[in-house]
């Protein structure tokens, strides 16, 4: 169905932001903004048929300006944490910006998730796409090379939010992208009685500062191991070793997506897969969520811990001091591409699904 889009907002130098609409043949919405390329809202229903908005945000413009835990932000050009926010290219060293326990956190405060993108509405198989597009030149954050990023948004009718990458460079250089949405099955509340699952048998080891140290390690059975579904409620204590940690999925990269994690909600009834052409996934369970202080959130509520879950799809962060461990490094005359899918359905329509459902849907992903 034809995108549609409004006004949303003026930045301090006087730019305007656009928030864009998606909607699908079955009445599902997504409404995003060029502002961060952020997934503001997502509509989707219940096992009733309800439509109800699983993303956490904010109400308005102002709040997201205001500074926010990159909810639903597309994050870059690094997301996630480079050890010590430096590294080493050719023999030079760059600095970052240390804003997290001595690391670079989501390429520090100016990165992707508060730039203003260029914003296109292009046609792909008779289906309309949000096409946003950024420039992010040499140096800028402390990064080298100019890299040119765009972040492409479907909303399909087969129930599913697409979002594609690309991105080139004229000089080699980190690059991970991601996208941070907060969601919440329930639509409010904690996340404690939703069910995940994650297809991935090892994580990223880190020390006491949440720091990456170049180790991958098997999950561990009833910590950090999610291979099987598992209440989160019914882990014993939720932390950085269980509930923020950077999972390596089966198949490593992988041309079409492949299923990285599923997650399952029972009093709505909701289900969401998530699939993807990245080699690992962040699993973060919104543990810091308005632990200093109360979040904002849509609807006058306050966000609290565990308000929120993100399945962040992504190669390892740091594979700029770790090359070993992953290959979240672009180089001049290579074009990154990349595809993530989260896909909705409920309880009863999930039981009907069948396999060659599935299979059309991933023959459908790349472009």
């Amino acid at each position: 169905m034809p995108i549609t889009s409004k006004p949303y907002g003026q930045l301090p130098n006087g730019e305007k932001a656009t928030l864009f609409t998606l909607t699908n043949a079955n009445g599902l919405r997504a409404e995003v903004t060029n502002y961060g390329a952020t997934l503001v809202s997502l509509f989707v229903p219940n096992q009733k048929g309800e439509l109800g908005d699983i993303v956490l945000g904010k109400d308005a413009f102002e709040g997201y300006l205001a500074g926010h835990p990159c909810f639903g932000s597309t994050c870059g050009r690094v997301a996630g944490r480079i050890s010590k926010a430096r590294f080493e290219i050719d023999k030079h060293i760059h600095t970052l910006e240390a804003n997290h326990n001595g690391n670079n956190l989501h390429s520090g405060p100016e990165g992707f998730h508060v730039m203003l993108w260029e914003a296109s509405v292009v046609e792909d198989f008779k289906v309309e796409k949000l096409k946003l597009r950024l420039t992010d030149p040499d140096g800028h954050n402390g990064f080298p090379g100019t890299v040119i990023c765009t972040v492409t948004y479907a909303l399909l009718d087969d129930d599913s939010l697409q979002i594609h990458y690309e991105a080139t460079t004229d000089h080699t250089t980190p690059l991970n992208l991601t996208n941070h949405s907060y969601f919440n099955l329930s639509g409010h509340g904690d996340v404690l009685e939703h069910s995940v699952q994650i297809f991935g048998d090892s994580v990223a080891s880190v020390d006491a500062d949440s720091t990456l140290i170049g180790c991958r390690d098997p999950v561990v059975p009833g910590y950090n191991d999610y291979q099987h579904p598992v209440r989160l409620g019914d882990r014993k204590k939720l932390e950085v070793g269980n509930a923020d940690i950077h999972f390596f999925l089966h198949g490593g990269r992988t041309t079409h997506p492949k299923s990285a994690a599923k997650v399952t909600e029972p009093s709505s009834g909701r289900i969401m897969e998530v699939l993807t052409t990245e080699p690992g996934v962040q699993f973060y369970a919104g543990l810091s969520i308005g632990a200093d202080g109360p979040e904002p959130g849509k609807g006058g509520v306050s966000y609290e811990p565990l308000a929120g879950f993100c399945l962040e799809t992504q190669d390892y962060p740091d594979s700029i001091n770790y090359p070993k461990m992953g290959g979240a490094i672009l180089k001049p005359g290579e074009t990154f591409k990349s595809t993530t899918i989260f896909r909705f359905s409920t309880e009863s329509s999930f039981k009907s699904s069948t396999a060659s459902d599935s299979s059309l849907t991933e023959q459908r992903q790349a472009g």
